[in-house]
């Protein structure tokens, strides 16, 4: 074999290892890193490089649903709210077996939609903006906003601080009586989306009372421990309504002053010779719709209000 077909074969090899020894310097001088190595301690990382190594998916933040609250306040009396804004609410979503139930504990309810006359409309229109635990006690309708996250539970405090509450409520075919100390009667609410854009709203009378002790509570499968009074909860009287936006939930107190729940929740507890009773309307304020039916959104969630207190 001659000198020169050696030196042919064996040229290849060196240029190899010579381009290897290049590469290995060029690499320690930059500081590049191999691809899916680990990313040297000094390396900045941005939003969209961390997430991707980390393998996080985006989470949509959870949406909160507002409600606007509306009291009127009106006369016992007062032939419009009483009488003639009922012929424009529907009493009907709710089956006969609750609405009879309800008006043994003199509650009225049902949902109006845009079909109001304006001089019934216009009762609905706010006169003073809710500070943010109490409304205006003087003035003629007041309003607040809330904002539930779904399921998540909510209060209208609708008053407190009774020293004494005297309740007769009808359950079971049974008339019960009983007498309530440092009462304070509210509505606890809970708020769902619907798949087209509907509201689900759910609302239980109850009467918390009794001095503040601790207690274990269970809620979401767990138990945790609250500090409060205790708590009577109504459930026979619990109404669910599905409202679209333009529709307002209306509760009421039906019947005579009697102690019943509706006149703890909504006539008032200072006694006149001409005694004052308040309208409740909820309207969603937005169309929702549930997580399952629609692409995740960017509002971002907010902390439950304080009860509203209403006196």
């Amino acid at each position: 074999m001659s000198i020169h077909s050696r030196e042919a074969r064996e040229h290849p090899r060196t240029a190899a290892a010579a381009l290897a020894v290049l590469l290995a310097v060029a690499l320690g001088l930059t500081g590049c890193r191999s691809i899916g190595g680990p990313r040297p301690a000094w390396e900045p990382e941005s939003d969209a490089t961390s997430a991707a190594d980390r393998g996080d998916a985006a989470r949509p933040a959870p949406r909160t649903i507002p409600l606007e609250l509306v009291f009127v306040r009106c006369d016992e009396h007062d032939a419009a709210l009483r009488d003639e804004l009922w012929q424009f609410v529907d009493e009907q979503g709710f089956d006969s077996d609750l609405r009879r139930r309800l008006a043994a504990n003199g509650l009225r309810v049902g949902v109006v939609g845009h079909n109001l006359p304006p001089h019934l409309a216009a009762r609905f229109t706010a006169t003073a903006e809710a500070g943010p635990e109490t409304l205006a006690t003087d003035a003629a309708v007041s309003r607040r906003t809330i904002r539930l996250l779904p399921g998540r539970r909510g209060e209208v405090v609708m008053a407190s601080g009774i020293r004494e509450l005297v309740l007769l409520e009808h359950a079971d075919g049974d008339v019960r009586g009983g007498t309530y100390a440092d009462a304070s009667p509210l509505v606890s609410l809970r708020a769902r989306p619907a798949a087209d854009g509907r509201v689900e709203l759910e609302a239980v009378p109850e009467i918390r009372h009794g001095p503040v002790e601790k207690s274990w509570v269970g809620e979401d499968g767990m138990f945790r421990l609250e500090t409060g009074q205790r708590r009577h909860r109504l459930e026979h009287l619990t109404l669910t309504a599905e409202l679209p936006r333009d529709g307002m939930l209306i509760v009421a107190c039906g019947g005579d002053d009697t102690a019943s729940v509706g006149d703890s929740l909504l006539r008032d507890h200072d006694r006149g010779e001409r005694t004052s009773v308040r309208l409740l309307a909820i309207r969603p304020l937005a169309d929702t719709i549930d997580p399952l039916f629609a692409p995740p959104g960017d509002e971002t969630a907010r902390a439950d209000d304080p009860p509203l207190v209403v006196r």
